[in-house]
């Protein structure tokens, strides 16, 4: 029994590592594009674009493996299938599970490895990476900006501009994001504007009929409308590399992330303290008429205003109060969505992993329903599946975002949902040689063959 362990996980190894090859290869398509971009417009050394390429690797691996493992059980356990190896077990009484068992070890392995992988080593690697992207922007040109698409490759910077004029430079609908290290953060809009290379390594916007918002670290919120409006953005002609404390989602732990968390809604309870107080004032001067904040009175004495002048002052303060409870509400649904936003990251860095034991409980049944081995046929059907978690994966995710449905059901959902279809096709599979009826595609397309060599034959004959 334990030979026949080890030989299954021998037959699983080799597909295995050969599905992450080809997957990794098809992901990277995308990526080498914009790294010969980065060498032939920017002028990025070939040493900086390797390590990019290096940092971007592990944020595959995390994808792959699990594409790997499914691929990898179709191939190797279609092969011992179609060549009547499990046929010939089942005949000497050994039970599906002793093959099911050793490629369950190894998947349970691998998804202790993943963990451990996008915990600690993970997010790392995505922080170096927009390091050294931010500082590669940040590099000779003047920005690539493309309408309707944000620019984040200036640092400190977002660009978002409707429409651009090539020839002369003119931008309209122009959306700034500056986020300056020491300074309140800004959203710049314009109407319109001119976009002005002033040398290589810098660039100078000048915005015409716009308004400046603007958030200081006191939560005060202000407005200004401008008439005109210039940034100036400097870079450097030589890769500068910095050292940024701030990190994204995707750039923390799960420990890191479910700290952020707790102190997000601990802000969240607070916010809605502070609201629910503030909505019990005006209810409690409209009955006493002398309690403001702190006890103290926000009214003079009643002798000294005439009760249209008190009305005014009760209306003003009642107006008052409803804005920064506006401001306030919006606040806390922006904390809100952030607290979504970091649950599906760490619900993601378990759930994906898990994926590896899922894809055995599936693969296996179905690699057993195929009549004949065939690679291509496998990593058809296992893209096939691949695509349908992933889109599971991807729509949870944007509704986990909106706040739809809870963070732990668009991640795990996809893993119950193909689980439980493994546990009962696996279970199905004890009782019958294929518990999924597929057709055996090579005889279907031997017969095709088949026919259109009978109707030239035919035709031949006709034409005689």
């Amino acid at each position: 029994m334990k030979k026949l362990q080890v030989y299954a996980v021998k037959e699983f190894i080799p597909p295995f590592v050969l599905s992450i090859g080809v997957f990794t290869f098809v992901m990277l398509l995308d990526k080498l594009l914009d790294l010969l971009e980065m060498i032939v417009s920017k002028g990025v050394p070939m040493r900086t674009v390797g390590e990019i390429f290096l940092l971007l690797l592990p944020s595959m691996v995390a994808v792959v493996i699990p594409m790997g493992v499914l691929a990898g059980v179709l191939i190797a356990v279609g092969r011992l299938s179609t060549d009547l190896e499990v046929t010939a077990m089942k005949a000497s009484g050994v039970s599906i599970f002793s093959l099911t068992i050793p490629l369950m070890a190894v998947a349970v392995l691998l998804a202790a490895v993943l963990v451990y992988f996008n915990n600690n080593v993970l997010p790392d690697a995505n922080h170096m990476a927009r390091n050294l992207l931010l500082d590669v922007g940040t590099m000779r040109p003047t920005a690539r900006i493309i309408p309707g698409m944000f620019v984040d490759d200036i640092e400190d910077y977002r660009i978002l501009v409707g429409e651009k004029d090539d020839l002369t430079g003119e931008l309209r609908d122009v959306v700034i994001h500056e986020n300056i290290p020491g300074r309140p953060r800004r959203t710049i809009t314009a109407l319109y504007g001119t976009m002005e290379p002033v040398s290589a390594n810098r660039l100078r916007l000048v915005l015409h009929d716009g308004q400046m918002h603007e958030l200081s670290g006191d939560s005060a919120y202000r407005t200004l409308d401008y008439a005109t409006y210039t940034v100036e953005v400097t870079r450097s002609a030589e890769l500068v590399r910095r050292d940024r404390d701030s990190r994204g989602d995707r750039e923390m732990s799960s420990r890191q992330m479910r700290a952020m968390v707790d102190s997000m809604q601990t802000a969240i309870a607070t916010l809605r303290d502070s609201m629910s107080t503030m909505a019990l004032e005006p209810l409690a001067i409209l009955e006493g008429g002398s309690i403001g904040i702190g006890g103290s009175s926000v009214f003079p004495p009643e002798d000294t205003l005439t009760d249209r002048s008190r009305f005014n002052q009760a209306r003003n303060f009642i107006t008052q109060r409803a804005v920064e409870m506006r401001i306030m509400e919006d606040l806390a649904a922006s904390t809100v969505r952030n607290v979504d936003r970091f649950s599906v990251e760490i619900h993601k860095k378990y759930s994906i992993p898990i994926a590896c034991i899922v894809f055995i409980l599936i693969g296996v049944p179905l690699a057993l329903s195929t009549r004949n081995s065939s690679a291509g046929l496998a990593l058809g059907m296992s893209l096939i599946l691949i695509l349908v978690y992933y889109l599971f994966l991807i729509g949870g995710e944007q509704l986990a975002d909106r706040g739809l449905v809870s963070p732990f059901m668009a991640m795990w959902a996809p893993n119950l949902l193909l689980g439980g279809l493994g546990v009962f096709l696996t279970v199905r599979s004890l009782y019958e040689g294929h518990p999924v009826p597929l057709p055996d595609f090579r005889a279907m397309f031997e017969r095709f063959q088949e026919r259109r060599l009978e109707k030239r034959i035919e035709r031949s004959r006709k034409g005689r």
